[in-house]
Parts: C-alpha cells; structure tokens; sequence
C-alpha cells in the first residue's frame, strides 16, 4: 500500500515537474512574440499620435528603444536599522563585501539604504564600462596562484539562499576562489536584488572574484515580465532599475578559460561559420536583444536563447519563432574551429531535474544552480568547481530555504570565523532534499492551469468550433481522445500526460468531456486589489440588445421577424449576425460569435437533426437573449417590495406547468414530439422562456402582438388568486394587478409587448453561469494577454514616475491596440467595441488618474472547478 502511495506522489510530482518546464518555455514564445507584435509597433504607433499632437503624455517622448529615465523615487521604502548593517564610506572593499554578506545571512524584511544602493549601483557601472571592451572575457587560471579555484554556476533567478549556500560551501569570492554566473540572475525569485548588490560588493572589491555573463533574463522587458521590475519598485524606484538596466549592457556575453571552455548562457548561433574572434568583436551595448534583425544582434540574441538539441543542424525551439536549438554536428564544428573542449551553457532546467546535464556526447553541458527553482519543481542545483589545471568536480546540492539559513547561523554574529564543518553542511542539504519530497507540486500544478486558462480563453471560440464539429451526435461531449488532440494543438506540445492532468482537474466522466461547460470554467477574472471598476460595468457593455428591442415596444410578430424573416420557428447564425449589424449593438464580431456559440451550445433543438445544427427555435433564442440583460424591470419599482413579491409570486404561477404548455410550440415546428426531446426539456430552464412565449400567445387575446393592461389582468385572474394572495402576503385585487401591469410596461404605451413580459417574468438566476460573464471574460482576456506591452508603453510615456496616467491616454492606447489586434488577425472588425473601450476608461478612473501597474494585474486567469 505504501509502495503504491509512494509511486502515485512521485509520478505526479514527475508529471507535474515536466508539464510545467514545457509551459515555460512556450510561455516565453508568447512573450517574445507579444514583444515583436504588439509592443514594438503598439509604441511605434503612440508615438507617431504623440509627435502629430493626437495625444499628449505630458512633455516627454520616447522611442521604443527608450528606458533612459532618471527622476527621483516616489515609492517609500523601509530601511534597515538593524546595527549589523554594513557602513560604506569611501569605496567599497573586501570588509564592506562580507559585512553585506553576513548582514544579508541575518538579516530578514529590509532593504539597504538609497544613498548605499546608487553608490554600488554607480561604481559597478562605471568599473564594468572602463574593463569590460569586449563581448567575451578570457580567464587565464595558470597566471594565478596553484591553490586557485574556479566555481561555476548557472541560472539563480533571484534564489538568494542558494547564492548564500554556496559562498557558505565553497568560499567567498576572492582572487583565488573566482565565481562565474553564467546568465540569468534576475526574475523569478524575490532577492535577485540582494544577489546583484552582493556579487557588485564583491567585484568592486576585487575585479577578478566575480564575473557575470548577460543572461536573457538580464533585459528590461523580460524583467517587466517574469518579476525583477516589481521586485527593484517594491524595494526601491524606478531610477534603480534603470540603473540595473544599464548595467546589465555592459555585461560580456561569454567567458572563454584558457581557450579549452567556453562559457555561454543560452547555446551556439545559427551561423555555423563563427569564431570566437568574431563573437568578441561584437557590440554587446544592446537595450533589448528580443527581435534581431540584423546579422549582429542575431549571433547575439543566439548566444542568449539558443538550447542544444538531438537532431544535427540547426532547428526550431518551443521557445520562440526566432529561437533556436542547435545540434551536436553544430557543436563539433564550433569546438573545432575554435580549438575549444567543451561548451558549458544554462539557460534550462535539466530534464533530469539535477543540476546538470550533459548533451552531444559530453562535449555540451547544461548547468543550472537554482535548486527547487521557484520554490515547485523539485530539481538540484549544481556548481562545477575547476581547479588551475582545469581538473573538476560537479557539485550537486538542495540548499535550504532562506529561513533554514538564517536560523542556522544567526546566533554567530561572525558567521565567517567559524565555518560550519563539511559534515554540518551535507546534512543540511540531505535534510532539504528528504523535505522536499515531501512537499506537493500543487504550486506547479496551479502555474499549468493558469497557463492553460490564458491560452483556452484566448481560443475558446475556434476550440469550441473544433470540438462542435468532432462531437457528430451533438450531445455536447466529445471522447477524452479529441479533447486532448485538441489541446495538444492549443499547446503546441507533445508527450504531455493530458489525461492524466485532465482528471485531476475533474474534466472527465465516463470517457468523454462536456466540453461546453469545460470551457465555461476557463475565464480570465477581474480581481482587483482596490475597486476600480463599478461592479455592474461589464453588464453595462452588453445590455443594449435586448433594451433596444425592448424599448421599440415591438408586437410578438414583429418581434419574431426582427430575428426570423421567413417566420420558420427558427434563427440561424447569419440571421443573428444581421440584426447585429442593422440595429448598431456595441458587441465586437469576435463577441457576437461568443454569443452565438453559446446559444447554439444549449439550444433543445432536435439533436438528430444534423442539417438544424447552425440554427435554434426562435422562443429558446429570445429566451437567451434575456438572459443577457439583467437590468430591473423598472427603475421606478426597483426598491418596490410588493410589486417585487408579486412579480415572484404569479410567475411561479405562470411557469407552474411550462413543460406541457411549451410542447404546444414544439408540436406546431416538429414532425413528432420524440419523448427524448421532452425529458431533456423537462430538465431545461430555457423552457421557461419558450413557455412564457406560448402563455403570452394565449393571454393575447386579440392576436395583435400585445397585452394590454385589461387583458394582463383578466390573464392573471384566471389562476387562483386566493392562493397568490397567499403565498404574496397581501390581498392582491385589480388595483393591484393595474400597478403591476404598469411598472411592467417599460415603454409607457398602456399595452405589454412580448418582451416586457418575459422580462418580468423569466427569472435570471445571478449564481449561473452566464453569456454576460462570457462576453466579459473576452474583454479581459484581450486586456490580461498584452497587459505587459500596455504597461511598457505607458511606462515609456510617462513624464515622471508617479505608476498613473489620466483615463484619456489610457482610452487613448487601448483603441491603438484595438485596431493593432485587428490587422494583425486580418479581421473585418476590431476584439472590442470603441463603446467598451469608453465605458473602461471612464469608469475605471477613481480619481485624476489611474494606478495602471494595479489596474493591469487585476486582470488573472482562473479555472473553476
């Protein structure tokens, strides 16, 4: 049993840990192309509007390559008081590098002193621009000392307790105990802040102890992205993470030791002919390295992105349209040219999940030191430690969590003379990993289903017109084996478990998936931290259909025309689409096929009849159509207790047999009346609808279209109305039922169209699920999927930076990135409406202007079991 228990935790954590390294890389993909698609052009735009005065962002102005901001901080930020806080005088030296580090091994929930931050900040930049000339740095160990030692890492990502483990392990940096990061400090994790300020102190100490290689994670907007732009704003300011930025372009690319390693992040360019000598005379001084279109940047962009793989050549990479992976053919040619023995890289988390891995026979080696990288999938880290004659260990390692750290050694205020023994150390590490173990992946597991969330919202109408098509009974369900093919072409991924996932995520019964209430679970949600919206907005977007209908106070014929020209019972797609059009509603195309789609999904028309698939019963459509208009009856009843009571208490009555009178519609489009299609009715609340339909057919008498208030009245007369005075609370006699006829007759014509009616009396459940919430997910998918290239955008134009911009430029972006998305998928029309786009900048303003960082992570994707 415990074998068996055991097995099942493992395989999950396997499954988990693996989905989730591919997810990343594809979530990358996006980003990139995001970057290229709708930032780049998106900022070419703007400022084009900005330079022919269309819009102003007060008086400055920056081009699309532009981040060179410098204003004074508006953030407040807490700083350390504590006495072991290391005092900075003149310069840094060896003695400020270590009092950082015992004070960061210590210390909890501070951060250093500004003054202290731009001293480190300012200094490195300005050693790293007077040393570093080149894009690749030669280390020479045989022209130091015998005992020297060379320890390696890879990506850290903000991991700042695997940074303290390993100086604790293997030694501080120093001139015979020199430390080479390969790439990728920033993003991620939450300290890769603390990490740059010590490997700075350290370096500015001594130049030779520490050497950094330009990861693809040291780039601005890949830190706007993945966390290192939040982390320096909730530190420090903005003029901090410029100053980051600045440095990170002066970072060298590669390290070549002793001309038998070279050290690289990402992997090997697509250009097969290049030499070392050739990638060092490269200009490294590049802002963002994410679109190369030039012969340079892209050796560049490679040396950052690229991942080695199987096949020869060069090939394509899940990570992007303009990444690639190169193969070991590729490998041995460069090492050839170059005389080299072997390429250290990292950029990836092993598939192993150790610390390390080795490709094209040994002579390529992946090499990654952040170990349970975020705090989710499990793996090692590891560090190659060389000696001067180029001999060495690999050194895999779990560090402990920053807490474990620090109760371990603050009790020793000179942590540094007394070392802990290697013993002491193995035992902590062994401990790590025993817990880990048993720690669930459910961090993981929650980062694929947010993931899978933004892609299935974002494709949610071709998903479902993929699977409508496949489901060929029209039941609603497809089997488990379309529905993972589906999602196998929605993920661009293979060999992923989907079954498996899809159980634990409680999609499947029997076999098969309803697919249609799958897809409703999925949605991007507003969830802001402060209200900006007013909490009826997003029905405001949608209410204007039915309320023009309803207001053109339409006879039942002219109503059923509006939608059925040829008065066949039914209302096909096109016909829908038509009225759309001819009346102005302020729904995108994209929306109206959202509407349709789920109209169609649970229409009751008779599933055998293939041919009737793209059309339903004209009573059930208006039924829907109701549903999505959630407005009071009558503004002026709306806090009216009795007429609300009574409204409730006759259209109990009303619907009291709505199966068998709804039959009567039925009966007069069908040929037979299958007693499948009664039970499924029965069941149905959109038969509710088509029995208010045929009640309010037999109330009208006259057969022109209307009620009026006599005829309402004499109608409700027929039911029992000792029992409705009843169950009302109150004697309802005909002044009563006149007020009630009134306050339903929202058009003030003394007669009740068919639509005021059912409007009174189809009661909309708020609990369920509804076309309103579909029609808003949309919104908020379009806005959650380029929320980075907005913020960039208008980070870009504001003149100082006080985080807020007035509602005017925030509309003003928003209808650019409208007609963008619109040329980019060659649409006839743009995802939103310029009416949505008004009603969002003008009700999310609180005040002059609006905290757009808050507002644009508002916006998260959710799945609801």
């Amino acid at each position: 049993m415990y074998r068996g228990y055991r097995s099942r935790k493992e395989f999950h954590t396997n499954v988990c840990c693996k989905v989730w390294r591919k997810f990343e890389d594809l979530h990358e993909n996006i980003v990139l192309n995001n970057h290229e698609e709708i930032y780049i052009p998106l900022m070419k735009k703007i400022n084009e509007d900005m330079q022919s005065g269309i819009i102003q962002f007060n008086s400055k102005y920056f081009s699309s390559n532009s981040n060179q901001i410098s204003s004074g901080s508006t953030i407040s930020y807490q700083v350390s008081c504590d006495s072991n806080i290391p005092k900075l005088k003149d310069k840094v030296n060896r003695k400020f590098a270590i009092e950082l580090f015992n004070f960061l091994l210590v210390t909890r929930n501070y951060v250093l002193p500004i003054s202290m931050v731009y001293k480190i900040l300012n200094e490195t930049k300005r050693m790293l621009s007077e040393n570093i000339k080149s894009s690749v740095l030669n280390l020479d160990l045989t022209k130091k000392s015998k005992d020297t030692k060379l320890v390696v890492l890879g990506d850290v990502h903000g991991q700042l307790n695997d940074v303290l483990w390993l100086f604790n392990r293997f030694g501080l940096p120093s001139s015979n105990n020199i430390y080479i990061f390969n790439g990728d400090i920033a993003d991620r994790g939450q300290n890769a802040v603390e990490i740059f300020f010590l490997l700075f102190a350290f370096k500015l100490s001594n130049y030779d102890s520490v050497i950094i290689n330009r990861g693809n994670h040291e780039c601005s907007y890949m830190n706007e992205v993945y966390g290192f732009h939040n982390e320096v704003l909730s530190k420090y300011d903005e003029s901090v993470f410029d100053i980051f930025q600045e440095i990170f372009e002066l970072l060298s690319f590669s390290v070549n030791i002793q001309n038998q390693i070279f050290v690289v992040h990402g992997g090997l360019s697509r250009y097969q002919d290049l030499s070392v000598n050739d990638i060092d005379k490269l200009d490294r001084k590049k802002h963002e390295i994410l679109h190369p279109e030039k012969y340079e940047d892209t050796i560049l962009f490679d040396l950052l992105w690229s991942d080695p793989q199987k096949d020869k050549g060069i090939g394509g990479n899940a990570r992007g349209n303009n990444c690639i992976a190169f193969g070991p053919d590729v490998t041995e040619s460069f090492l050839k040219k170059n005389k080299f023995d072997i390429i250290i890289r990292s950029h990836q988390v092993p598939k192993t999940l150790k610390g390390i891995e080795s490709h094209h026979e040994g002579k390529c080696i992946t090499l990654f030191s952040a170990s349970n990288y975020c705090n989710k999938i499990k793996n090692l880290g590891a560090a190659i430690i060389f000696n001067q004659d180029l001999t060495f260990e690999v050194h895999e390692y779990m560090s402990p969590s920053l807490d474990v750290i620090r109760d371990t050694f603050e009790e020793n205020q000179k942590l540094r003379e007394k070392v802990l023994n290697s013993s002491n150390i193995l035992e902590l590490e062994k401990n790590e990993q025993r817990n880990s173990k048993h720690i669930p992946p459910e961090g993981a597991l929650t980062d694929i289903l947010n993931f899978l969330s933004t892609l299935i919202c974002n494709e949610k109408n071709n998903l479902w017109n993929n699977l409508y098509e496949k489901d060929k009974g029209n039941t609603g369900k497809v089997h488990i084996n379309t529905w993972k093919e589906e999602l196998e072409k929605l993920t661009k991924t293979k060999n992923v478990p989907w079954i498996y996932l899809c159980k634990k995520f409680k999609m499947i019964e029997n076999n098969h998936v309803n697919y249609n209430n799958i897809l409703s679970r999925f949605k991007i949600n507003y969830d802001p931290s402060q209200t900006f919206l007013k909490a009826e907005w997003k029905n405001e977007c949608f209410e204007h259909l039915y309320e023009a209908l309803l207001k053109a106070d339409l006879s039942l014929r002219e109503t059923l025309m509006i939608f059925d020209k040829n008065l066949d019972g039914k209302v096909s797609f096109s016909e829908f689409e038509q009225v759309l059009k001819d009346l102005n509603i302020n729904l995108s195309a994209e929306q109206v096929r959202i509407l349709m789609r789920l109209i169609n999904s649970n229409s009751l028309c008779n599933k055998n009849r293939i041919q009737e698939n793209d059309k339903i019963d004209v009573a059930e459509f208006i039924g829907k159509m109701r549903v999505c208009y959630r407005l009071a009856i009558n503004k002026e009843y709306i806090n009216n207790e009795k007429v609300q009571k009574l409204i409730e208490t006759i259209g109990k009555h009303i619907l009291a047999d709505s199966s068998e009178i709804a039959n009567f519609h039925y009966r007069f489009y069908e040929e037979q009346d299958e007693s499948e299609n009664a039970d499924r009715r029965k069941r149905s609340s959109v038969i509710k609808s088509v029995a208010l339909f045929q009640k309010f057919k037999n109330f009208d008498k006259f057969g022109d279209g209307y009620l009026d208030y006599s005829d309402f009245v004499k109608a409700i007369k027929s039911f029992d109305m000792n029992k409705i005075s009843k169950e009302a609370g109150f004697e309802v006699n005909d002044e009563i039922l006149l007020e009630l006829a009134k306050s339903i007759d929202i058009t003030k014509s003394s007669k009740i169209n068919f639509l005021e009616f059912l409007q009174a009396f189809y009661v909309v459940n708020k609990s369920k699920y509804s076309y309103v919430d579909e029609i808003w997910c949309h919104i908020c998918t379009v806005i959650y999927e380029n929320k980075f290239a907005l913020k960039r955008c208008i980070k870009n134009l504001e003149d100082n930076f006080h985080g807020k911009i007035t509602s005017i430029q925030l509309r003003h972006i928003l209808l650019e990135l409208n007609k963008l998305l619109q040329d980019q998928k060659h649409s006839k029309s743009k995802p939103l409406t310029e009416e949505q786009i008004d009603l969002l900048s003008y009700i999310v303003e609180t005040d002059e202007s609006i905290n757009y960082d808050e507002f644009f992570n508002s916006f998260k994707p959710v799945y609801y079991i």
